[in-house]
């Protein structure tokens, strides 16, 4: 493992990040450790099990949420969302290529429980761009600490889809449609269902949309990655960037589900290593094999791939790399379908997510390996989790 101590050494020397927090579960051999810097000023040195900003590593713990619901016949994949959220029976859909927020059509064509775990159902991202997106962050529908889950989405809801369901993929705000669906559906908060069909079952003690005012001391800074520089940085908010996304550290009634918990290297190995066979470390079952598997396996058509997420502020130069290039998405995850030349290591199989301030995750339950990389840098360099992932595969004979 000092390997990957001097390849991250050598990022943070190159100014491309501060400091880095990883832990890998190999057919149960544990690996984990940290290196670099929690500031930019003291150089005060990074411990392990900090709390992080998980941001939309958030998704995947929702999607798991609401497939053992599935499970359970609380609801469907193929059930409509007007099902769950009865004024929602009409959809209003922006005309193609339109710039005007009210140029729409109405359309029977409701979204679906699969399409929002899809990211097929025709929502957006404030930085997105597209006029939809511009219409979220105008009205700052998701820089506010202090609405709730049900009043957000239905601000979401009061807007035109960008297509309609089924016929796009685009990585957008469905998982808190989702995550306000759950709620209504259990009569409860989002939390409480997480905590107890899935935190209290791994033990994941520190995973919360909230952290207790004195763990403060212990929540890893967040920076940005400036390609301007080359170099890290303080954050800086601009328009239309998710930066700008409300993410408050002690407050309990905030509730989302496309991001907004916290969590450690700790806690969240153990999330990634269930997802190998659905099973705790005391061999309890959260989740039934198959519809794990079904979970796991690109559920997309070929005429929605390839995927890219790209922002209004993405630069396609000669430099831009789509690294979503050789990956379909399954019912949460990101999910490897094609070897590329991003992904010349991996096994085709291998699944998990990220999140917008660099955190990572990775699954690959043919070789039983976990692994998750704690990082929080907005905008990161992609070669940070690219090392990562390619350390992992290219030494599983030395681990």
């Amino acid at each position: 493992m000092d390997q990957i101590k001097e390849i991250f050494q050598k990022h943070i020397e190159q100014g491309l990040c501060n400091g880095a927090e990883w832990k890998i579960n190999f057919k149960e051999k544990i690996y984990h450790e940290s290196v670099g810097f929690r500031d930019l000023e003291k150089k005060t040195d990074l411990p392990k099990n900090l709390h992080y900003r998980i941001w939309s590593m958030t998704k995947p713990i929702v999607s798991f949420a609401a497939m053992q619901l599935i499970e359970k016949d609380y609801l469907s994949l193929n059930d409509t969302i007007d099902k769950y959220l009865p004024e929602y029976n009409k959809v209003k859909i922006l005309n193609k290529n339109s710039q005007n927020i009210d140029d729409t059509y109405l359309s029977n064509n409701i979204p679906t429980i699969k399409q929002l775990l899809l990211h097929t159902a025709g929502f957006t991202y404030n930085s997105s761009n597209n006029i939809i997106a511009e219409e979220y962050d105008r009205r700052k529908i998701f820089q506010s600490g202090e609405t709730s889950l049900e009043e957000e989405v239905n601000s979401i809801l009061g807007l035109p889809l960008l297509f309609e369901p089924g016929s796009q993929w685009h990585y957008s705000v469905s998982i808190d449609i989702l995550a306000r669906i759950l709620e209504i559906i259990t009569k409860d908060k989002l939390i409480n269902l997480l905590s107890e069909n899935i935190f209290s079952q791994l033990e994941m003690n520190k995973t919360n949309f909230y952290i207790n005012k004195e763990e403060n001391i212990n929540l890893a800074d967040t920076f940005e990655f400036s390609k301007e520089i080359s170099n890290i940085k303080n954050l800086s908010p601009e328009a239309r960037k998710l930066v700008n996304y409300y993410y408050p550290s002690n407050n309990p009634s905030y509730i989302r589900g496309g991001h907004g918990l916290f969590s450690t290297a700790d806690d969240y190995i153990k999330f990634a290593n269930m997802l190998i066979d659905g099973k705790n470390i005391k061999g309890k079952e959260l989740i039934n094999i198959e519809t794990l598997n079904q979970m796991r396996v690109n559920a997309l058509d070929s005429h929605l791939l390839p995927l890219e997420i790209t922002s209004v502020n993405t630069i396609k130069d000669e430099k831009y790399i789509n690294d979503l290039e050789g990956y379909g998405w399954g019912l949460g995850f990101r999910v490897l379908i094609n070897k590329t030349q991003q992904n010349l290591y991996g096994n085709v199989g291998e699944f998990g997510w990220s999140g917008y301030a660099s955190t990572y995750f990775m699954v690959d339950s043919v070789n039983k390996i976990s692994a998750v990389l704690m990082m929080q840098i907005i905008d990161g360099d992609r070669i940070l989790k690219q090392d990562f992932y390619d350390y992992i595969y290219k030494n599983l004979k030395t681990f």
